[in-house]
């Protein structure tokens, strides 16, 4: 992948690279957390590097992992409780002696089994008081602890932490720790449902349940639209990464046919990112298609600049130099691309491609 896929990965700044990719993790939850902004792409600079303490964002990277602590904490308090109450639960019947069979004497507890002793346990103050002999709910430490795992583990090939990644956030990661993180919040209501005593409360929290999954179920609907088409799909996302969006919207428009609008959205693209290679050569194509051939000139070396193994962009440049009846120039250029090493190369096979391509004008030049 290229640098611009993820640029903390190239970063030289070891406290950028450090508390970026700190950050990622914090910035992935708040994805699941509140999806409010959504994009097909975030790389580039969809997510600017964090290059100093003074960052505000090291502040909701610090939230993310106390709340991740507390959680763990918490789901091992309740595992080490539930443990304690089974053992304690264990033994109602005393027996006096070693193996319960010293001097064969036991000892029970006594029951009162008196009409008032009854009542006075079934009945307190006109409220019926069934807590002693009401089922106890299922616990929840052994859905807490596979939620944490359903959360982290298919995640952690994204963190950079084994490898760098093609990526700053991708959403597509996220769809099975999503999973984690809804039954995380099942719980947590239920939770918080059987702390609340008073019916009413009961009623807040679940209109409030209700009422985010509406609000979540309208998102979805709403984003459904944009991805309908390419189209619709990269115009979205030009709030997020504006210089990926606009070239990809270029793309869709230039297949279209639509020169005029595909030019503006590249010189848009551009002026967001001045050196991307691929748009360079995108626009000086489309205006070499237009017959511009002076301009298409000048975006094809802008290209080779800012990429000098880009082959496509010299055999474009020699094409053009030779139909200006410029050959000398057309022949260094064909030379330069041939000479091209065919290592680290983003595309070999349209490399080879271009190459051979020169190679054959060059002949037809030297004819």
């Amino acid at each position: 992948f290229s640098n611009s896929d993820n640029p903390a990965a190239d970063s030289p700044s070891l406290l950028a690279r450090t508390l970026t990719f700190f950050h990622l993790p914090a910035a992935n939850f708040w994805l699941l957390l509140c999806p409010d902004t959504l994009s097909f792409d975030w790389s580039m600079d969809a997510l600017p590097l964090i290059r100093s303490l003074a960052d505000w964002r090291n502040v909701h990277t610090l939230l993310f992992y106390l709340g991740l602590l507390l959680l763990v904490w918490f789901g091992l308090w309740m595992h080490s409780a539930t443990r304690t109450k089974e053992t304690n639960g264990k033994s109602h019947h005393y027996i006096n002696g070693r193996n319960g069979n010293s001097n064969g004497h036991s000892y029970h507890e006594h029951t009162n089994h008196s009409h008032t002793d009854t009542n006075n346990i079934f009945t307190q103050n006109g409220t019926s008081n069934l807590s002693e002999n009401r089922t106890s709910l299922p616990t929840t430490e052994n859905v807490v602890a596979f939620s944490l795992g359903l959360l982290a583990f298919p995640f952690l090939p994204a963190t950079n932490l084994f490898f760098y990644v093609g990526f700053v956030i991708a959403e597509r990661v996220l769809y099975i720790p999503s999973m984690g993180f809804c039954l995380l919040v099942a719980v947590g209501l239920r939770s918080l449902c059987v702390r609340l005593r008073r019916r009413s409360c009961r009623r807040v929290l679940l209109l409030c349940s209700g009422a985010v999954l509406l609000l979540f179920g309208m998102k979805t609907v709403v984003r459904n639209q944009d991805w309908q088409n390419e189209e619709m799909l990269y115009k979205s996302g030009i709030y997020v990464n504006p210089a990926k969006a606009w070239g990809n919207l270029g793309n869709v428009l230039k297949s279209q046919g639509k020169m005029d609008e595909a030019e503006q959205a590249y010189r848009n693209a551009l002026y967001y990112r001045s050196n991307m290679a691929d748009m360079l050569y995108n626009l000086g194509l489309l205006l070499q298609e237009s017959n511009k051939f002076s301009e298409a000139l000048h975006y094809y070396k802008l290209a080779i600049g800012s990429r000098p193994t880009l082959a496509s962009a010299y055999l474009n440049t020699g094409i053009i130099l030779m139909n200006q009846g410029r050959l000398d120039e057309a022949k260094r250029t064909f030379l330069t691309c041939a000479d091209i090493p065919d290592e680290n190369l983003k595309d070999p096979h349209a490399h080879k491609s271009s190459v051979t391509s020169c190679l054959y004008n060059l002949g037809k030049l030297l004819h």
